[in-house]
């Protein structure tokens, strides 16, 4: 994993075609009380597990607006970093500054790791609901995660609150 070409990986990562590997359950993050967390570990087209990439998702709740990422991340070892992500914020809450000082509000994504490159940006939609599963289908049409057996959901879809 070099800095110079760390873009170019991730957006090989995110056109190749996956598929989730496991049931995607939503459960309360251990470290976090009131937290949700998902992950599974992804497949490619011979349903063969890709090394090093799996799916991540967390739903946080906040006072100010409850938040909601999914995410293509790489792992090797201890070491975890982010391929592509689709961080799903309040359009009235500010998630990031940029390095000028611009404020980012409301949804945005990110290609690659700050460690090493990234590049992110805005998302403009119409979808009203942060858990709403549009958000899913719109990330998994970004990432090329198709669903098999398995396949990916926001917290809450089909129970009392979904």
């Amino acid at each position: 994993m070099k800095k110079d070409t760390w873009l170019d990986e991730c957006r090989a990562w995110c056109s190749q075609i996956k598929y989730v590997g496991e049931g995607l359950e939503w459960s309360e993050k251990p470290s976090h009380s009131g937290w949700l967390e998902a992950t599974s570990v992804l497949l490619d087209e011979r349903r063969v597990t890709i090394p090093h990439l799996y799916f991540k998702g967390e739903y946080q709740a906040g006072r100010m607006g409850d938040r909601v990422t999914y995410a293509l991340m790489y792992k090797d070892g201890i070491e975890k970093r982010r391929v592509f992500m689709l961080e799903v914020w309040p359009a009235h809450v500010r998630s990031h500054k940029f390095k000028d000082g611009t404020p980012l509000f409301g949804p945005h994504i990110h290609l690659g790791d700050y460690r090493l490159e990234e590049i992110t940006r805005q998302v403009r939609s119409s979808i009203s609901v942060i858990t709403e599963q549009r958000w899913v289908e719109r990330f998994a049409r970004h990432a090329r995660i198709k669903s098999g057996k398995s396949s990916l959901s926001s917290p809450f879809v089909g129970d009392l609150f979904g």
